[in-house]
């Protein structure tokens, strides 16, 4: 999903306290009422805001949903664990960790039916979602080839499909487990991905 600059991005951010008031009253509303139940002039309300300024800033609820569930879920920096075989692990059990959370596993379906529908919707999920995670992917990637195991940084567009692709499939589609064998089956799946291509070039 590309973001063209004739997409709109999120708005002004609003003030700390203000922001802290929306994230929570977000939040609450999801675990209450769950994604369908959610209506912006709720969040608004319980926030002490008017509505119109969260429409200034995301410009829908499930930019509203997307952006405060994603964005409290935001990937961590993964720690170099000295090998590329171990911070690929370190990658794929943030990204299982994430998914694999239950507050996101009773949203994250009905938000994905919105991004398919809503333009707008995509810039923000690249923003709070995306980017950062292919960053950080990247990141790993740029020490394996300063520790020499990989010759040059891979594709990391499809290196993040390699990550995120196989664990939403199997938490969401199969049924499975977030557990150890799955952080285990992707890190490996990546890894050898990665070794494999390195040795062509």
């Amino acid at each position: 999903m590309s973001s063209g600059t004739d997409e709109p991005r999120l708005g002004r951010p609003l003030s700390a306290e203000t922001d802290r008031a929306v994230r929570s009253a977000t939040l609450a509303l999801l675990d209450e009422v769950g994604y369908a139940g959610l209506r912006v002039q709720d969040v608004a309300t319980r926030a002490g805001v008017g509505k119109a300024a969260l429409y200034r800033r995301w410009p829908s609820k499930a930019a509203l949903a997307m952006h405060h569930l994603i964005g409290d879920l935001a990937p961590r920096t993964y720690r170099d664990t000295g090998s590329l075989r171990g911070d690929l692990r370190e990658v794929a059990a943030d990204f299982v960790a994430r998914m694999a959370n239950p507050r996101v596993q009773a949203v994250l379906p009905e938000l994905f039916a919105d991004l398919v529908r809503e333009q707008a919707l995509q810039s923000v999920f690249e923003e709070v979602c995306i980017h950062p995670e292919q960053t950080l992917i990247q990141r790993t990637a740029e020490r394996a080839v300063e520790r020499g195991e990989l010759a040059s940084v891979p594709d990391v567009r499809w290196a993040h499909a390699q990550f995120s692709g196989p664990v939403f499939g199997w938490l969401y589609l199969l049924g499975g487990h977030g557990d150890a064998a799955l952080i285990d089956r992707v890190a490996e799946s990546v890894h050898a991905t990665w070794i494999t291509e390195g040795k062509k070039i």
